[in-house]
C-alpha cells in the first residue's frame, strides 16, 4: 500500500479532512458527550470539553504520521464536523484497512455516513491500493450494518463475544469489500420520484454543482430552481429526482409550462424543462436520460404534446430532439436559433404551421438577487472554461431558413 495519511477529500454534501483544536467544541455538543452515540462504541461519553480537546490535540499530532487516516466529517451545510470516520486498522501483510466510523444523532438516516464511507472505500482502493476494506458492529446496532451494505460490503459473519464496548462483551457482525469486487460492481439501482420540500436545498446544491462555471463564472441555475417552484407555470408533477439505493440525490429535472402561437394568434401550451442537473462525479452514466425517460412517459401521460428547450444539440438529438426549424418553431423575433430544440411527445403535434415560441416568466430574474441567493452556499471560485466560449457560440448561432 501506498500510504498518503489524512488526506482531505469532498463528497457533494461533506467534507472528510484533519481534526483542528476548533473542532472541540462541536465535537463535543454533537457526538462525544451524547451517551446514545456512544452506546456502541469502545470510549465512554466526554464529560466535558476539556476531555474532547485533550484528544484533538493527541490527534493533531499523530497527523504526521503517513498511516493514520482519521477524517473528520463536516457537512459542507452546517461548516462545522458532525462525526469521524477512520482506518481503526492498517494490515501492511495483507493490504486491509478496517474502519470505524459515528455521526451525530441528529444527522442520522440522511444517507450521510453511507456517503462518508462510502468515499473513504473510493479512497484506499484508488489512492492507497488497499486489496481489502472490512468493518464490524454490534449486531443489537442494525443500522450500523445497513451503512456497510449500502456501500457493497458482504456480509462475511458474526463473532460472538468477540469484542466489547460500552455495553460490555459484544458480538461482532464482520462485513468487507474486496478491491477485485470494487473495480467489478455494477451500477446501484436508481429511483426516480418527485421531489419533496425536504429535497430542496439539496437539490439546489446539487444544481449548482453541476453548473458552477459551466455557461458563465459561477452560475444562476440553482436559484432558478429555487425561483420557479412558487411560478404558477411550474409543474411539480414533472419535478423529478433521482435517488440512490442509499438515499443520495443524484440528479433533478424541473418543467415548466410555456406557448406557442402561430400567425393567426392561435396559441397551445407546451412544456419546457431546465434546469436538469447530475452530480459532476455522476455525469455520463445515464442518469439524465433516465430523467428524461420518465419524465416523458409523465408529460404524455398528462396530455401534453410537445417539448422546447434551449440546449446544446449534442446532448438532446439522440432523445429524439430535432432543430426548432423541422417544425417551423420561431424565437420571438422571428429567427430559428441554433440551441432551440423540439421534441413531438403527441406524433402530428405540429401540422406545418409557424408557430412563435414564448418561454414562462418564470425564468425571469433578478441577478442580484441571484448573487444574493448564492452568498447562502459555501464559495466556490468563479472561472473561465472552454465551454462557456462553446455556450455563446451555440446561444448566438441561428439557422438560415432557404427561400422556397
Amino acid at each position: 500500500m501506498e500510504q498518503k495519511g489524512t488526506v482531505r477529500i469532498e463528497t457533494g454534501r461533506l467534507i472528510l479532512r484533519r481534526f483542528t483544536p476548533q473542532d472541540a467544541g462541536p465535537m463535543f455538543i454533537n457526538w462525544a458527550s451524547d451517551p446514545e452515540v456512544t452506546c456502541f462504541l469502545t470510549w465512554p461519553p466526554h464529560r466535558d470539553v476539556q476531555v474532547t480537546e485533550q484528544i484533538i490535540a493527541e490527534w493533531c499530532k499523530g497527523y504526521q504520521t503517513p498511516d493514520l487516516y482519521l477524517w473528520a466529517i463536516e457537512l459542507k451545510e452546517a461548516g462545522e464536523v458532525i462525526g469521524n470516520i477512520s482506518a481503526v486498522r492498517m494490515d501492511e501483510r495483507t493490504g486491509s484497512a478496517t474502519i470505524g466510523y459515528c455521526l451525530g444523532k441528529a444527522w442520522w438516516g440522511q444517507g450521510i455516513m453511507s456517503e462518508a464511507l462510502r468515499e473513504v472505500i473510493r479512497f484506499f482502493f484508488e489512492e492507497v491500493g488497499a486489496s481489502c476494506v472490512n468493518a464490524c458492529h454490534d449486531p443489537r446496532n442494525p443500522a450500523s450494518g445497513k451503512v456497510m451494505r449500502r456501500c457493497g460490503m458482504s456480509y462475511e459473519g458474526t463473532r460472538r463475544a468477540g469484542g466489547i464496548n460500552n455495553l460490555g462483551i459484544c458480538d461482532e457482525s464482520w462485513y468487507s469489500i474486496l478491491r477485485r469486487e470494487y473495480c467489478g460492481q455494477e451500477k446501484p439501482p436508481l429511483f426516480i420520484r418527485p421531489e419533496t420540500e425536504a429535497d430542496h436545498r439539496a437539490v439546489e446544491a446539487l444544481t449548482r454543482e453541476a453548473f458552477w462555471n459551466l455557461y458563465a463564472p459561477g452560475c444562476y441555475e440553482h436559484y432558478l430552481a429555487h425561483l420557479i417552484r412558487g411560478h404558477k407555470d411550474f409543474i411539480p408533477e414533472l419535478d423529478l429526482v433521482a435517488e440512490a439505493e442509499d438515499g443520495r440525490l443524484l440528479g433533478n429535472v424541473m418543467y415548466t409550462r410555456a406557448t406557442l402561437t402561430d400567425e393567426a394568434g392561435n396559441m397551445r401550451e407546451v412544456l419546457t424543462f431546465g434546469p436538469i442537473s447530475v452530480r459532476p462525479d455522476c455525469q455520463r452514466r445515464g442518469i439524465g436520460r433516465a430523467l428524461l425517460e420518465h419524465s416523458f412517459r409523465e408529460a404524455r401521460r398528462m396530455g401534453f404534446g410537445a417539448i422546447v428547450i434551449f440546449g446544446s444539440p449534442d446532448n438532446y438529438v439522440s432523445r429524439g430532439f430535432k432543430s426548432c426549424a423541422r417544425y417551423q418553431v420561431c424565437a420571438e423575433d422571428g429567427s430559428f436559433p441554433a440551441a432551440m430544440l423540439v421534441k413531438e411527445l403527441t406524433p402530428g403535434f405540429f401540422d406545418g404551421r409557424k408557430w412563435i415560441y414564448q418561454e414562462s416568466p418564470a425564468f425571469q430574474f433578478d441577478p442580484a438577487c441571484a448573487e444574493q441567493f448564492d452568498s447562502r452556499f459555501p464559495p466556490m471560485k468563479k472561472e473561465e472554461r472552454a465551454s462557456q466560449e462553446s455556450f455563446y457560440i451555440y446561444s448566438h448561432s441561428v439557422i438560415r431558413m432557404q427561400a422556397e
